[in-house]
């Protein structure tokens, strides 16, 4: 998976699968100091994967861009570009309007696929 740097971030454009439907995710930072993964919820929906306010759970985010509000859920079966996640934990949150990304790859993401950041070849791959 190949990134850009834009203001000293590295930011991947990667298409989300869920129950086959498909979206670009065009602006997704890539941060191994965030736990989780976080896909913003409007652009979720596109995709059929809505909120499961029965079953999920509500996490507060702590960062150095202050706190959010969150929505835990596992999903049974998605794909982010090539990998695929078999009941993985993702956060659902408003990510996009309060901090301009589409979501964010977090260390969740990259120790599931043992992953690392190689600037030098601006390239997630597999460690």
């Amino acid at each position: 998976m190949n990134f850009q740097m834009e203001e000293y971030l590295p930011l991947v454009s990667v298409e989300i699968q869920y129950e086959g439907q498909t979206k670009v995710f065009k602006n997704v930072l890539l941060d191994t100091g965030c736990s989780s993964t976080i896909l913003d919820t409007d652009l979720c929906e596109d995709i059929g994967l809505m909120l499961d306010l029965e079953n999920a759970v509500t996490r507060k985010m702590y960062g150095i861009g202050g706190t959010e509000i969150c929505i835990e859920q596992k999903v049974k079966g998605m794909t982010i570009g090539k990998f695929s996640l078999m009941d993985f934990t993702i956060q659902l949150g408003d990510v996009r309007e309060m901090h301009g990304f589409d979501g964010i790859l977090g260390s969740d993401f990259f120790l599931a696929y043992q992953m690392v950041i190689d600037y030098e070849n601006m390239k997630v791959r597999k460690n």
